[in-house]
């Protein structure tokens, strides 16, 4: 890729999740938008609240077929929400910003390179030189699948920007948001809950992997604690499984850990957050264009994009360059996306 150039649109689509960040946003909607047009002062920009699932991915489809690649749409939110509005955008000539407003943020981690980022950190620095627009990858998700309350999903067909985690993490996202259904604004403790109900039940699984690469297949059967499929670095608020990850690559990358002892789990997560390579004799790295995963024993419980689910089996099609990003000319290229 070469030197950013700068680039503008004449329309900007503001969308935001009211409910992100204990509803923060709602405090700076306005702040926000006066910003944007101060930095795209020839743009015209339209704001929309989501009101509930889904809404980001409407509403930035619909403004993508309107607009095409004059328009830039603005997602303030979370990872959901960002991953929703992906959706919407999926091979067309449109581009997303990425606003970070919820406890995760961790595709903004990748996108702008830096562990911590704001919403106040990606404006200055779009307000300095301007935006450029870059090609990403996102991996497609289709298979057997029930949603979180076990409801089969039919034909499903998703693509993930960030990671599909399967296994531990999944099984106490899972859990807690189950809680947190039920019990509203019990966040800490009901994550804490999740934890010690995945860690005094199973925690080691069988699956059945078949990974493409260059044409080849692979197949590998093998028992895991977690196995996640990344197309960017960062997931769960911070955790760092795939630090060297290219987002526009076209591999998936593919980290399964072996089942571990409590403490070895702790461990193994003290190296997540920190970005370290995991040791060979606790996991294994892979890369693929494609990966179909087959439960052997039980379910596979994962997590796609921060979304829960259960399947029997899925697969992940890595869709190189389907997804138009805009970044910040004065931060350059961030380093996971690789220089063409």
């Amino acid at each position: 890729m070469h030197a950013p150039q700068n680039r503008s649109w004449n329309r900007i689509e503001f969308i935001y999740n009211p409910q992100a960040g204990n509803r923060l946003i709602r405090r700076n909607v306005g702040v926000l938008a006066s910003k944007l047009a101060e930095i795209f002062p020839y743009s015209h920009v339209r704001i929309n609240p989501t009101t509930g699932p889904g809404d980001a991915t409407d509403l930035a489809r619909a403004a993508a077929k309107e607009s095409g690649s004059d328009v830039l749409v603005v997602v303030a939110g979370g990872d959901g929400s960002v991953s929703e509005a992906a959706n919407g955008l999926i091979g067309s000539t449109a581009s997303m910003l990425v606003l970070p407003f919820g406890s995760g943020n961790d595709l903004a981690r990748t996108l702008y390179g830096r562990r911590t980022v704001t919403p106040t950190m990606i404006l200055d620095a779009f307000k300095q030189e301007g935006a450029f627009s870059a090609p990403m990858d996102a991996l497609h998700v289709s298979g057997s699948v029930r949603d979180s309350r076990g409801a089969q999903v039919p034909k499903f067909s998703y693509f993930s920007v960030n990671v599909i985690s399967i296994g531990l993490d999944s099984k106490v996202a899972i859990t807690a948001d189950k809680i947190q259904r039920k019990i509203p604004n019990t966040l800490g403790m009901s994550y804490m809950i999740g934890v010690v109900n995945a860690l005094s039940s199973d925690r080691s699984w069988r699956m059945r992997a078949t990974m493409e690469r260059d044409g080849k297949l692979d197949t590998v059967e093998r028992d895991y604690v977690l196995c996640a499929v990344g197309n960017a670095r960062y997931y769960g608020g911070g955790f760092l499984p795939h630090p060297g990850a290219k987002i526009n690559d076209g591999l998936a990358n593919i980290l399964t850990a072996r089942p571990l002892k409590v403490l070895e789990i702790a461990k193994l997560l003290g190296k997540f957050r920190r970005g370290e390579t995991i040791p060979a004799d606790i996991a294994t790295y892979e890369q693929a264009s494609s990966v179909s995963i087959e439960a052997v024993d039980s379910e596979l419980v994962l997590t796609l994009d921060g979304e829960g689910y259960f399947a029997d089996s899925v697969r992940v099609d890595t869709v190189p360059n389907v997804l138009s990003v805009a970044l910040p000319c004065s931060w350059g290229l961030p380093p996971a996306f690789q220089a063409n």
